[in-house]
């Protein structure tokens, strides 16, 4: 499971959906929660939260032009990979953060990871959940 530390800056509600925006370094990343300021005492702007997402829901790009829905986008550095027959494992550094994404090893001959490359990682606003513990 990847973790971020960030901060809230923003919150926009509709019903009893939040979309919560949260600066993570120089980045700011978008989640949305069934919760909204008014019953849930940890989404004001403002506090400290922590980002969690899954190894399998960070989609990756090389030298990535196009416009794409997704706007959770975090410019990367490949540390180091672990190769198997089926699946891969990418650790990323992002600033002073790690994460990792796991995609399949043909996926990773086509993006030719190596090392050191830049890369962008992507997840889904509704695949980051929020924890205030």
């Amino acid at each position: 499971m990847n973790s971020l530390l960030g901060n809230i800056t923003e919150i926009i509600t509709e019903g009893s959906l939040s979309l919560v925006k949260v600066k993570v370094q120089n980045s700011v990343l978008t989640s949305i929660v069934i919760d909204t300021s008014e019953t849930a005492s940890y989404l004001k702007t403002g506090n400290n939260i922590k980002l969690l997402f899954k190894e399998t829901e960070v989609i990756l790009a090389k030298n990535s032009t196009g416009i794409i829905s997704l706007q959770n986008k975090i410019d990367c550095i490949v540390d180091s990979f672990e190769k198997g027959t089926l699946l891969c494992k990418i650790k990323l550094r992002f600033g002073s953060c790690n994460i990792a994404s796991v995609i399949t090893r043909t996926a990773f001959d086509q993006l030719d990871i190596k090392e050191n490359d830049e890369i962008t990682a992507m997840i889904k606003t509704n695949e980051i959940s929020l924890s205030h513990d």
